[in-house]
Protein backbone atom coordinates (compact mmCIF):
# COMPACT_ATOMS: atom_id res chain seq x y z
CA UNK A 1 0.00 0.00 0.00
CA UNK A 2 1.28 3.43 -0.92
CA UNK A 3 1.14 6.13 1.73
CA UNK A 4 1.76 9.07 -0.57
CA UNK A 5 5.06 9.93 1.14
CA UNK A 6 7.54 11.30 -1.39
CA UNK A 7 11.23 10.72 -0.81
CA UNK A 8 14.04 12.73 -2.26
CA UNK A 9 16.25 10.11 -3.95
CA UNK A 10 19.22 11.50 -2.05
CA UNK A 11 17.37 10.57 1.14
CA UNK A 12 17.17 6.90 0.28
CA UNK A 13 20.72 6.10 1.29
CA UNK A 14 23.78 8.17 2.09
CA UNK A 15 27.39 7.34 1.35
CA UNK A 16 29.20 10.53 2.37
CA UNK A 17 30.56 12.14 5.51
CA UNK A 18 32.69 11.08 8.43
CA UNK A 19 32.37 7.31 8.17
CA UNK A 20 33.17 7.36 4.48
CA UNK A 21 36.17 9.62 5.09
CA UNK A 22 37.46 7.24 7.74
CA UNK A 23 37.15 4.23 5.45
CA UNK A 24 38.71 6.23 2.61
CA UNK A 25 41.64 7.16 4.85
CA UNK A 26 42.19 3.52 5.76
CA UNK A 27 41.99 2.49 2.10
CA UNK A 28 44.47 5.15 1.00
CA UNK A 29 46.97 3.71 3.46
CA UNK A 30 46.22 0.13 2.49
CA UNK A 31 45.69 0.55 -1.26
CA UNK A 32 49.25 -0.33 -2.32
CA UNK A 33 48.88 -3.57 -0.34
CA UNK A 34 45.26 -4.36 -1.24
CA UNK A 35 45.86 -4.34 -5.00
CA UNK A 36 48.69 -6.85 -4.59
CA UNK A 37 46.68 -9.44 -2.72
CA UNK A 38 44.02 -11.89 -3.98
CA UNK A 39 40.39 -10.76 -4.22
CA UNK A 40 39.41 -13.02 -1.32
CA UNK A 41 41.97 -11.30 0.91
CA UNK A 42 40.71 -7.86 -0.18
CA UNK A 43 37.22 -9.01 0.83
CA UNK A 44 38.39 -9.73 4.37
CA UNK A 45 40.50 -6.56 4.59
CA UNK A 46 37.48 -4.46 3.65
CA UNK A 47 35.40 -6.33 6.21
CA UNK A 48 37.95 -5.67 8.94
CA UNK A 49 38.02 -1.95 8.13
CA UNK A 50 34.22 -1.79 8.09
CA UNK A 51 34.04 -3.44 11.51
CA UNK A 52 36.56 -1.00 12.96
CA UNK A 53 34.54 1.94 11.69
CA UNK A 54 31.34 0.35 13.03
CA UNK A 55 32.91 0.05 16.48
CA UNK A 56 34.03 3.69 16.27
CA UNK A 57 30.50 4.85 15.39
CA UNK A 58 28.85 2.78 18.14
CA UNK A 59 31.35 3.99 20.76
CA UNK A 60 30.51 7.54 19.67
CA UNK A 61 26.90 6.93 20.75
CA UNK A 62 27.91 5.97 24.32
CA UNK A 63 25.75 8.69 25.87
CA UNK A 64 22.53 7.52 24.16
CA UNK A 65 19.94 5.12 25.58
CA UNK A 66 19.73 1.60 24.18
CA UNK A 67 16.98 -0.85 23.25
CA UNK A 68 17.80 -4.41 22.18
CA UNK A 69 15.94 -7.09 20.24
CA UNK A 70 17.00 -10.48 18.89
CA UNK A 71 18.81 -9.12 15.81
CA UNK A 72 19.23 -5.36 16.38
CA UNK A 73 19.94 -2.73 18.96
CA UNK A 74 18.84 0.91 18.72
CA UNK A 75 20.67 3.88 20.28
CA UNK A 76 18.35 6.83 20.88
CA UNK A 77 17.68 9.98 22.91
CA UNK A 78 15.44 9.41 25.97
CA UNK A 79 12.64 11.51 24.48
CA UNK A 80 12.49 9.19 21.44
CA UNK A 81 11.69 5.97 23.30
CA UNK A 82 8.40 5.34 21.47
CA UNK A 83 10.02 5.98 18.08
CA UNK A 84 12.94 3.71 18.99
CA UNK A 85 10.50 0.91 19.81
CA UNK A 86 8.80 1.38 16.42
CA UNK A 87 12.14 1.34 14.60
CA UNK A 88 13.20 -1.84 16.40
CA UNK A 89 9.86 -3.53 15.71
CA UNK A 90 10.03 -2.60 12.02
CA UNK A 91 13.62 -3.78 11.67
CA UNK A 92 12.67 -7.16 13.11
CA UNK A 93 9.64 -7.32 10.79
CA UNK A 94 11.91 -7.14 7.74
CA UNK A 95 14.81 -9.16 9.11
CA UNK A 96 13.49 -12.64 8.28
CA UNK A 97 12.22 -11.99 4.72
CA UNK A 98 15.35 -10.07 3.74
CA UNK A 99 17.83 -12.52 5.24
CA UNK A 100 15.93 -15.39 3.60
CA UNK A 101 15.96 -13.64 0.23
CA UNK A 102 19.72 -13.08 0.41
CA UNK A 103 20.62 -16.30 2.21
CA UNK A 104 22.73 -14.46 4.75
CA UNK A 105 22.42 -13.51 8.42
CA UNK A 106 24.76 -10.86 9.86
CA UNK A 107 26.83 -11.89 12.82
CA UNK A 108 25.71 -10.27 16.05
CA UNK A 109 23.12 -7.56 16.40
CA UNK A 110 22.93 -4.85 13.74
CA UNK A 111 23.39 -1.37 15.26
CA UNK A 112 20.80 1.31 14.49
CA UNK A 113 21.24 4.92 15.56
CA UNK A 114 18.09 7.05 15.81
CA UNK A 115 18.33 10.81 15.28
CA UNK A 116 15.67 13.18 16.59
CA UNK A 117 16.04 15.78 13.82
CA UNK A 118 17.26 16.07 10.26
CA UNK A 119 19.98 18.42 11.48
CA UNK A 120 21.37 15.81 13.90
CA UNK A 121 21.47 13.15 11.20
CA UNK A 122 23.13 15.52 8.72
CA UNK A 123 25.73 16.58 11.29
CA UNK A 124 26.64 12.95 11.98
CA UNK A 125 27.77 12.69 8.36
CA UNK A 126 29.08 16.21 7.92
CA UNK A 127 26.30 17.03 5.47
CA UNK A 128 24.94 20.53 4.92
CA UNK A 129 21.41 21.49 5.94
CA UNK A 130 19.96 20.92 2.46
CA UNK A 131 20.21 17.10 2.73
CA UNK A 132 17.00 15.38 3.74
CA UNK A 133 17.91 11.77 4.52
CA UNK A 134 15.38 9.49 6.25
CA UNK A 135 17.80 6.61 6.47
CA UNK A 136 21.47 5.94 5.82
CA UNK A 137 23.49 2.73 5.76
CA UNK A 138 27.25 2.95 6.05
CA UNK A 139 29.96 0.69 7.48
CA UNK A 140 27.69 -1.82 9.18
CA UNK A 141 25.49 0.79 10.89
CA UNK A 142 21.97 1.90 9.95
CA UNK A 143 21.13 5.49 10.84
CA UNK A 144 17.49 6.52 10.90
CA UNK A 145 15.64 9.82 11.21
CA UNK A 146 13.01 9.57 13.93
CA UNK A 147 9.52 8.92 12.47
CA UNK A 148 8.29 11.84 14.56
CA UNK A 149 10.44 14.18 12.47
CA UNK A 150 8.79 13.36 9.14
CA UNK A 151 5.58 11.32 9.53
CA UNK A 152 2.68 13.78 9.37
CA UNK A 153 0.21 11.41 11.07
CA UNK A 154 -0.42 11.68 14.81
CA UNK A 155 -2.44 8.52 15.53
CA UNK A 156 -0.05 5.78 16.66
CA UNK A 157 -1.45 3.10 14.32
CA UNK A 158 -1.12 5.41 11.31
CA UNK A 159 2.41 6.46 12.27
CA UNK A 160 3.35 2.79 12.41
CA UNK A 161 1.69 2.05 9.06
CA UNK A 162 3.43 4.94 7.31
CA UNK A 163 6.83 4.11 8.80
CA UNK A 164 6.58 0.44 7.84
CA UNK A 165 5.38 1.07 4.27
CA UNK A 166 7.31 4.26 3.46
CA UNK A 167 10.17 4.34 5.96
CA UNK A 168 13.75 3.37 5.18
CA UNK A 169 14.23 0.14 7.16
CA UNK A 170 13.80 -2.45 4.38
CA UNK A 171 15.88 -0.33 2.01
CA UNK A 172 18.78 0.22 4.40
CA UNK A 173 18.86 -3.37 5.64
CA UNK A 174 19.14 -4.47 2.00
CA UNK A 175 22.12 -2.14 1.55
CA UNK A 176 23.74 -3.85 4.54
CA UNK A 177 23.18 -7.26 2.94
CA UNK A 178 24.72 -6.24 -0.37
CA UNK A 179 27.68 -4.62 1.37
CA UNK A 180 28.49 -7.66 3.50
CA UNK A 181 27.94 -10.22 0.73
CA UNK A 182 30.11 -8.37 -1.79
CA UNK A 183 32.78 -7.08 0.56
CA UNK A 184 31.95 -3.55 -0.60
CA UNK A 185 32.63 -4.48 -4.23
CA UNK A 186 29.59 -3.09 -6.06
CA UNK A 187 28.63 -0.15 -8.28
CA UNK A 188 26.51 2.47 -6.51
CA UNK A 189 23.68 2.05 -9.00
CA UNK A 190 23.59 -1.69 -8.30
CA UNK A 191 23.12 -1.47 -4.53
CA UNK A 192 20.49 1.26 -5.03
CA UNK A 193 18.66 -0.85 -7.60
CA UNK A 194 18.70 -3.95 -5.42
CA UNK A 195 17.58 -1.99 -2.33
CA UNK A 196 14.67 -0.43 -4.23
CA UNK A 197 13.69 -3.79 -5.70
CA UNK A 198 13.63 -5.52 -2.31
CA UNK A 199 11.86 -2.57 -0.71
CA UNK A 200 9.13 -2.57 -3.36
CA UNK A 201 8.70 -6.32 -3.04
CA UNK A 202 8.19 -6.07 0.73
CA UNK A 203 6.36 -2.76 1.15
CA UNK A 204 5.03 -1.61 -2.22
CA UNK A 205 7.01 1.64 -1.96
CA UNK A 206 8.48 2.99 -5.18
CA UNK A 207 10.33 6.25 -5.69
CA UNK A 208 8.54 7.19 -8.91
CA UNK A 209 5.71 5.86 -11.04
CA UNK A 210 6.70 3.17 -13.57
CA UNK A 211 5.64 5.32 -16.53
CA UNK A 212 7.96 8.10 -15.33
CA UNK A 213 10.79 5.62 -14.89
CA UNK A 214 10.44 4.44 -18.48
CA UNK A 215 10.47 7.83 -20.20
CA UNK A 216 13.59 8.79 -22.18
CA UNK A 217 16.32 9.92 -22.09
CA UNK A 218 18.10 7.03 -20.42
CA UNK A 219 21.46 7.31 -18.74
CA UNK A 220 24.03 4.91 -20.14
CA UNK A 221 25.48 2.18 -17.94
CA UNK A 222 28.79 4.01 -18.09
CA UNK A 223 27.16 7.15 -16.69
CA UNK A 224 25.39 5.20 -13.95
CA UNK A 225 28.60 3.42 -13.00
CA UNK A 226 30.96 6.38 -13.25
CA UNK A 227 29.07 9.21 -11.61
CA UNK A 228 25.80 7.98 -10.11
CA UNK A 229 25.56 10.46 -7.23
CA UNK A 230 26.32 13.48 -9.42
CA UNK A 231 23.97 12.83 -12.33
CA UNK A 232 21.74 15.82 -13.00
CA UNK A 233 18.42 14.00 -12.59
CA UNK A 234 18.75 11.90 -9.44
CA UNK A 235 15.17 10.63 -9.57
CA UNK A 236 15.81 9.27 -13.05
CA UNK A 237 19.14 7.77 -11.97
CA UNK A 238 17.51 5.94 -9.06
CA UNK A 239 14.58 4.85 -11.21
CA UNK A 240 16.92 3.49 -13.87
CA UNK A 241 18.94 1.59 -11.29
CA UNK A 242 15.70 -0.10 -10.22
CA UNK A 243 14.78 -0.75 -13.85
CA UNK A 244 18.10 -2.54 -14.49
CA UNK A 245 17.51 -4.84 -11.53
CA UNK A 246 13.91 -5.43 -12.62
CA UNK A 247 15.19 -6.37 -16.08
CA UNK A 248 17.65 -8.88 -14.61
CA UNK A 249 14.98 -10.50 -12.43
CA UNK A 250 12.30 -10.53 -15.13
CA UNK A 251 14.58 -12.14 -17.72
CA UNK A 252 16.87 -14.33 -15.62
CA UNK A 253 15.20 -14.71 -12.23
CA UNK A 254 16.18 -13.78 -8.70
CA UNK A 255 18.76 -16.58 -8.71
CA UNK A 256 20.69 -14.59 -11.35
CA UNK A 257 20.65 -11.56 -9.05
CA UNK A 258 22.04 -13.75 -6.28
CA UNK A 259 24.65 -15.04 -8.72
CA UNK A 260 25.78 -11.51 -9.59
CA UNK A 261 26.13 -10.64 -5.91
CA UNK A 262 28.14 -13.81 -5.36
CA UNK A 263 30.53 -12.99 -8.23
CA UNK A 264 30.97 -9.44 -6.93
CA UNK A 265 31.88 -10.99 -3.60
CA UNK A 266 34.60 -12.97 -5.41
CA UNK A 267 36.09 -9.67 -6.60
CA UNK A 268 34.66 -9.50 -10.14
CA UNK A 269 33.61 -6.20 -11.68
CA UNK A 270 29.92 -5.96 -12.56
CA UNK A 271 30.76 -6.49 -16.25
CA UNK A 272 32.73 -9.63 -15.44
CA UNK A 273 29.93 -10.88 -13.20
CA UNK A 274 27.34 -10.27 -15.95
CA UNK A 275 29.43 -12.26 -18.43
CA UNK A 276 29.67 -15.19 -16.03
CA UNK A 277 26.08 -15.20 -14.78
CA UNK A 278 24.08 -13.78 -17.70
CA UNK A 279 26.47 -14.69 -20.54
CA UNK A 280 26.30 -11.11 -21.77
CA UNK A 281 29.22 -8.81 -22.43
CA UNK A 282 29.01 -5.15 -21.47
CA UNK A 283 27.58 -3.96 -24.82
CA UNK A 284 25.07 -6.82 -25.02
CA UNK A 285 23.86 -6.22 -21.47
CA UNK A 286 23.24 -2.52 -22.10
CA UNK A 287 21.51 -3.10 -25.44
CA UNK A 288 19.22 -5.77 -24.04
CA UNK A 289 18.19 -3.95 -20.90
CA UNK A 290 17.44 -0.77 -22.87
CA UNK A 291 15.38 -2.80 -25.37
CA UNK A 292 13.49 -4.25 -22.42
CA UNK A 293 12.82 -0.73 -21.08
CA UNK A 294 11.44 0.29 -24.49
CA UNK A 295 9.16 -2.74 -24.55
CA UNK A 296 7.92 -2.00 -21.03
CA UNK A 297 7.23 1.60 -22.01
CA UNK A 298 5.06 0.41 -24.89
CA UNK A 299 3.19 -1.93 -22.56
CA UNK A 300 2.68 0.93 -20.11
CA UNK A 301 1.35 3.21 -22.86
CA UNK A 302 -0.99 0.46 -24.08
CA UNK A 303 -2.52 0.15 -20.63
CA UNK A 304 -3.45 3.82 -20.69
CA UNK A 305 -5.46 3.32 -23.88
CA UNK A 306 -8.11 1.36 -22.00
Amino acid sequence: MQSGIQRNPKSVSGHKGLARKLIAAFLVLLLPILWRIPASARYYCYGAIRELVKIYVVIGSWNMSKLTSEHFFVKYRPGDRAEAELVLETAEKFYQPITEDFGYRPRGRVPIILYSTKQELNQSFGWDASESAMGVYWAGVIRVLSPGAWVAETEASRVREVFVTSGPMAHELTHLMVDYLTGGNYPRWFTEGVAQYEEYKLTGFILSKPEDLLEPPLYSMEELSRDFDNLADQTRAYSQSLAVVQYIVSQYGEEALAGLIKELGFGCSFSQAAEKVLQLDEAQFEARWQAWVLSQREVSRGRHLF
